[in-house]
């Protein structure tokens, strides 16, 4: 029972990995696409893309809209774009409205903190899940 528990984990673990660097191309162009946007923070808003799309591979999530930053209608609805540069734009447009103010009240703050605080990320759990992720994005694509 340990061997079989061990070899999922280590499927699961090298499946992840496999996802990352089979991607990586699209990654790369996903991420540049975010900078060339002009949103602020490219590191982190790539770092939930690859969060809230699983490293842009999902097939149960928003990704099937266009949505890759996991914003929903209501609780439960997915909104839908009609293309990524659609939705990149929106993220801009979002994070327009939201980032000068909290920059001024929060100055030495991270974008952790912004995330928390415009109420996109829930709680520390988030947080925790992308922290890996943006390490990623950091150490592996070409900012």
């Amino acid at each position: 029972m340990k061997n079989l528990l061990f070899s999922f984990l280590l499927l699961l673990y090298t499946q992840n990995g496999f996802t990352q660097q089979s991607n990586k191309p699209k990654l790369q162009a996903m991420y540049d696409a975010i900078k060339a946007a002009g949103i602020r923070e490219p590191d982190f808003v790539m770092g939930q893309c690859i969060q809230e799309t699983g490293w842009l591979a999902c097939k149960k999530c928003c990704l099937r809209y266009h949505n890759l930053f996991g914003f929903y209608i209501g609780k439960n609805k997915c909104k839908k774009f009609s293309s990524d540069s659609a939705c990149i734009a929106y993220y801009k447009n979002w994070q327009d409205k939201r980032y000068d103010k909290w920059k001024k009240k929060y100055p030495a703050s991270d974008y952790y903190h912004f995330l928390k605080h415009v109420k996109y990320a829930t709680g520390d759990k988030y947080t925790n899940e992308l922290k890996p992720k943006v390490v990623w994005v950091r150490k592996n694509l070409q900012l």
